[in-house]
């Protein structure tokens, strides 16, 4: 594996790559990978002549210095766990993709004003704004995203094909813990106590998915039994959410349907959904 830090030789390499007539799988990350990650990059071996892995945490789409500040970059631990996966590692500063004067954005539009959205203004608009600047240097043909944060999927998947790029935007599902707590960068932020907690976040989504199949259509209802088997382990649930595939508000399920939830355990945001399926 090959570790590029500047965006003229990430694009050089893609160019004569393309050329020689490679696939281009690519996943974007902002590092402290883990076994969900590995998996997308697992899939993009396996689809691809050529995989590229990006690591920058960006801090146009975190909401507070402090979380930004945070977040784990074991940037050593990332690079041994892809080294046989991964052909080449995109590991560019804060300077070498918001240079001085850079002033445009991506506007994501309806998609972005619900859930997280809501929560975090301009996270999306800088989750895509980074985003679309990486596959124009990539120039993949295949980019995978994790469902695990399905709003981010819908988001690219719109972004693309609003932009008409040539690219396929690969939703691969979430990938949990033992536990069924979902792998998380984040999930190294929480103490045992809080980790064993979070871990319940799954049971009540399920809960949530039992009650639909069992036969409950009532969306509120629905999302208040949630709620109320996550309370005990949350001092701030920012949503629990019923929707439709495309995220569109519904208030009875009569179509296949994603639960969402946003919610702290401690001092960490996490996010979790499932999907339910007819």
């Amino acid at each position: 594996m090959k570790v590029i830090t500047k965006t003229n030789r990430l694009q050089k390499i893609t160019q004569i790559a393309l050329l020689n007539k490679n696939t281009i799988g690519f996943i974007p990350t902002m590092g402290a990978l883990h076994e969900g990650h590995l998996t997308l990059i697992q899939q993009a071996q396996k689809e691809n002549n050529i995989v590229i892995v990006s690591i920058f945490v960006n801090p146009k789409q975190f909401n507070s210095i402090k979380d930004f500040n945070r977040y784990p970059q074991p940037i050593e631990q990332d690079k041994a766990l892809i080294r046989d996966y991964a052909d080449y590692l995109f590991y560019p500063s804060v300077e070498g993709m918001y240079p001085d004067g850079f002033q445009s954005s991506v506007h994501v539009g309806k998609l972005a004003e619900t859930l997280e959205g809501e929560h975090r203004p301009g996270h999306f608009d800088g989750m895509a704004t980074v985003v679309l600047k990486l596959l124009h240097m990539c120039v993949p043909t295949r980019t995978y995203f994790g469902l695990k944060d399905y709003q981010q999927y819908l988001i690219v998947k719109q972004m693309v094909k609003d932009l008409n790029l040539p690219i396929k935007i690969v939703g691969v599902p979430t990938i949990r813990e033992e536990s069924k707590l979902a792998l998380s960068s984040r999930n190294q932020l929480l103490s045992l106590h809080d980790k064993t907690s979070a871990a319940q976040i799954f049971s009540a989504l399920q809960n949530g998915k039992e009650l639909i199949m069992g036969g409950e259509r009532d969306v509120r209802t629905i999302e208040k039994t949630i709620k109320t088997k996550l309370e005990p382990i949350s001092k701030k649930i920012d949503y629990v959410a019923v929707r439709s595939l495309s995220l569109e508000a519904i208030t009875s399920v009569n179509q296949d349907v994603v639960i969402l939830v946003a919610l702290y355990v401690g001092d960490i945001r996490l996010i979790d959904n499932i999907i339910v399926r007819f």
